[in-house]
């Protein structure tokens, strides 16, 4: 009879032991639902963000604001008058009229 109780004894040691690791694993898989949520939650937040800054971007690379910003806050303005030089004219004055 001692080694049934024994044995008795070791089962339900046993079944204690498996009980308390399914419990550990139980409780490590809701932690991790519970991380894969926030960074889920997260990611959205950051690609919301993202979004944003893009436009924000977009709106700095547009040629009507730069030209807004320059002439409003810099003081820059168009040139009145256009100097050109004709590069074959200058060539051909400096080689004397050769070809």
């Amino acid at each position: 009879m001692k080694a049934s109780f024994r044995r008795a004894i070791f089962t339900l040691v046993l079944i204690v032991a498996l009980a308390a690791i399914h419990l550990y694993i139980y409780t490590q898989n809701i932690d991790l639902k519970y991380q894969n949520t926030d960074l889920k939650i997260e990611l959205n937040e950051l690609r919301s963000k993202n979004r944003l800054l893009g436009s924000q971007v977009a709106k700095r690379e547009d040629l009507k604001q730069i030209e807004k910003i320059a002439k409003e806050k810099l003081g820059m303005t168009y040139p009145s008058k256009m100097h050109y030089i004709d590069s074959q004219a200058a060539k051909t004055s400096l080689d004397g009229g050769k070809k």
